[in-house]
């Protein structure tokens, strides 16, 4: 079962999922708007090949 919103300030986007050297990752953009704007963060999470699978890019992902 997957929240939709996060309580925490461990979240972002997806933008990116690749594979490497058998591990899964994200690549996250925390923040809601203006892409111009980078002060917002963001960075790498690797995740399981499950929560890989069960994500796709556009969605907001929950650092646990």
């Amino acid at each position: 079962m997957f929240f939709l919103s996060c309580v925490s300030n461990d979240s972002g986007d997806i933008v990116d999922k690749y594979v490497n050297n058998g591990k899964y990752f994200f690549t996250l953009v925390s923040g809601s708007g203006n892409s111009d704007d980078n002060s917002e963060g963001g960075g790498q999470a690797e995740v399981s090949k499950e929560t890989y699978d069960a994500f796709n890019i556009g969605e907001e992902y929950c650092i646990d």
